[in-house]
């Protein structure tokens, strides 16, 4: 057997575009709600009990990390673990602002 890595479908998918969109994003979600609570890289680590350099790179989104890791932030930030997931709202969309269904255009009418 060669040694060397293995080309394992979660190392082929980590490699992906898609994954490094969504990690990116992930860590985005992260960072802000780090920001919005006033906290700091190091105290922010040391609330979801992790090193304060694996949360910079999950902050990143350079870290494939665990679902333990992902409890592990749910806890220190007392949020649910769907809170990471769930899409940002707009501004508006936070105020309460209501958007028009959508319709389609009305056919012109037949020239007679």
């Amino acid at each position: 057997m060669a040694h060397g890595k293995v080309n394992r479908p979660s190392r082929i998918h980590r490699e992906t575009s898609r994954f490094k969109r969504e990690a990116r994003a992930l860590g985005a979600r992260v960072r802000a709600l780090r920001h919005a609570a006033g906290w700091t890289l190091a105290q922010t680590a040391e609330r979801c009990d992790l090193d304060w350099k694996h949360l910079q790179k999950v902050e990143a989104g350079t870290l494939n990390f665990t679902f333990v890791t992902l409890v592990r932030l749910a806890v220190g930030f007392r949020k649910s673990v769907s809170t990471f997931f769930r899409p940002r709202r707009t501004k508006r969309e936070r105020e309460g602002a209501t958007f028009p269904a959508m319709t389609t255009a009305p056919k012109p009418s037949a020239a007679r």
